[in-house]
């Protein structure tokens, strides 16, 4: 009888949109990207800003990989992931952004790679986590990989989305945090 005092606990949790892998620091991650381009060739990169694409298309073609691979979220449609495997390298720091994007991909478990030396994590004080995570022994190319980090992650999102009011917007993920955060 007590046991329905409270009602039965639903189990509602759905599958995760994302799934983040995060590195300690950019260059783990830019190397663990290549290494996913090399290895999975349905694999294109997504962009949230101009400057991060910027970056990755040196990089790619650095090490002989097309850099059509990596996108401009604002040019990707249903039709662009027909048989590809999308792949952020960035978050948006606004979660609806990013869940608009996606909402119609019938997808789960979109990788994110993510750095821990990136404007967004740099706001939530991951400059104070390096030294403790490296501690622990942690290799650079080596990622955080749990639910409990993308939980985390639309947590701190969702801090973001409350503080801001209108949206300024940027071409780069420091750009915007220092636009709409003042950070």
């Amino acid at each position: 009888m007590l046991s329905n005092l409270f009602g039965k606990k639903e189990d509602t949790e759905s599958p995760a949109v994302f799934k983040d892998k995060v590195y300690i620091h950019s260059t783990g991650k830019m190397n663990a990207c290549l290494q996913l381009a090399k290895t999975q060739p349905e694999a294109i990169f997504i962009a949230w800003f101009d400057e991060t694409a910027e970056t990755y298309k040196a990089f790619f073609t650095q090490n002989g990989i097309d850099d059509a691979r990596i996108t401009m979220v604002n040019k990707i449609d249903i039709t662009t992931i027909q048989n590809h495997q999308p792949v952020f390298v960035e978050h948006y720091p606004l979660p609806a952004k990013e869940l608009e994007l996606v909402k119609d991909w019938q997808l789960t478990n979109i990788p994110v790679f993510s750095a821990m030396d990136e404007p967004l994590f740099k706001h939530f004080g991951s400059d104070k986590m390096i030294p403790l995570i490296k501690f622990f022994g942690m290799k650079e190319s080596e990622a955080i990989e749990h639910s409990y980090v993308t939980e985390s992650i639309i947590k701190g999102q969702g801090k973001i989305a409350n503080k801001v009011i209108t949206e300024k917007t940027a071409a780069s993920q420091a750009e915007w945090m220092n636009k709409n955060m003042g950070a």
